[in-house]
């Protein structure tokens, strides 16, 4: 089958969904294209020469096609409307590569309306997504009647309009499915919730890695929690940072380590027991995770939970995260944004018995639900279906 995955960027030393699913799908004996623009992931942050250049490169690349794991990943030129992205030259790309399936990975977007656009003359089956969840969705805060109206007039009713040709749009939690129902338009009948998933090729819970404590000035007895991603307020990892410090002058044998950069990074930095590593490349992650005894995200949720599962750490997160699947039987919740509920959480994980046992089950259910190639597979059962 001739699958096309549409993302408005795409960065090859990431593991989003563009990245992964294309991969799997690929394995799978797929004909895959990930039609991009030219721009990385985070383009248009005003730090990104300090804090992605140097990792992933110039924040936009040149045109052209190329061969990434598997699939061929195609770099169009793209204009913004109000700093959204739509992609140009899209129509002459599709109708080059003539797909069965077209895939975008948002419910309603400038290029899922593109996507939508050129099914009307290619005829192929089109399906969406949508990773908006509340926790990062503005009107789940209390926001004006203006504000809601204006979100229905320039975002439900297109988004209804798209879901009109739409085949099926996939979710990937509880509340982002509310959100695609109940904001952009999807008809329920239409939803499909679909988890995000775990490389298992690089993730894995064989805990052979190249790194040690030892390599950070960290003792090898010390409890060390790990915190990958960005360094912003809606992730808040600061908090752990001073969660750590607290547990540290109470003599507890806890140290944190955080692996990214963002505005937090000097704070963190200055937090006792707390040591900064810079961004590295995905595949280079389980090496720290292997390193780790804890992984903890403060705030919002981050397809890291998932990844750090599956190498084996107990996690743990806001209690505001609604996909609560993430981690039940495998980690703890805490009071978000109060640092003295979180140390009670870390102090509960002071056992290695518990943890071990936590971490038995995350890697059973990562193995069992969460592999990006086992997610591939039930989503060709449906492509097979509307295709045929």
């Amino acid at each position: 089958m001739k699958i096309v995955f549409l993302s408005v960027w795409f960065s090859d030393r990431m593991g989003y969904i563009e990245n992964c699913l294309p991969k799997a799908l690929a394995k799978l004996g797929n004909e895959v294209h990930v039609i991009s623009s030219t721009a990385q992931v985070y383009y248009n942050e005003p730090n990104y020469d300090a804090i992605y250049k140097p990792y992933l490169g110039d924040r936009i690349q040149a045109e052209g096609s190329s061969s990434v794991d598997g699939f061929t990943l195609h770099r169009l030129p793209f204009g913004t409307i109000q700093g959204k992205i739509y992609i140009k030259k899209l129509g002459k790309k599709i109708k080059e590569i003539d797909p069965d399936v077209v895939q975008s990975l948002d419910a309603f977007s400038f290029l899922s309306f593109q996507g939508t656009y050129y099914k009307l003359f290619h005829g192929y089956k089109y399906f969406t997504a949508n990773h908006i969840v509340a926790s990062v969705f503005p009107l789940y805060q209390a926001s004006s009647i203006a504000k809601r109206f204006s979100f229905w007039v320039t975002r439900t009713i297109p988004g209804r309009a798209i879901a009109l040709l739409t085949s099926r749009c996939y979710p990937a939690t509880i509340d982002a499915l509310h959100i695609a129902v109940n904001y952009y338009g999807v008809p329920l009948k239409k939803a499909k919730l679909a988890p995000l998933g775990v490389d298992t090729d690089i993730f894995s819970p064989n805990r052979i890695g190249c790194m040690k404590k030892e390599d950070f000035g960290i003792d090898s007895t010390d409890i060390l929690c790990i915190y990958t991603g960005r360094f912003t307020e809606g992730k808040n990892p600061l908090l752990l940072a001073k969660a750590v410090e607290k547990l540290v002058a109470d003599n507890q044998p806890f140290k944190a380590l955080f692996v990214g950069d963002g505005p937090q990074k000097d704070e963190i930095k200055d937090c006792n027991g707390c040591f900064v590593h810079d961004f590295v490349p995905y595949h280079e992650l389980p090496d720290f995770y292997y390193m780790a005894d804890i992984g903890v995200w403060p705030r919002q949720e981050s397809t890291s939970m998932l990844d750090a599962t599956s190498c084996g750490l107990p996690i743990v997160i806001s209690d505001k995260v609604q996909a609560t699947e993430r981690v039940d039987g495998n980690g703890l919740t805490y009071a978000e944004n109060d640092v003295d509920d979180l140390v009670k959480s870390l102090m509960k994980l002071k056992d290695a018995e518990f943890r071990t046992l936590l971490s038995k089950h995350g890697i059973d259910k990562i193995m069992n639900n969460y592999s990006w190639l086992s997610i591939a597979q039930e989503r060709m059962k449906d492509y097979d279906q509307f295709v045929k």
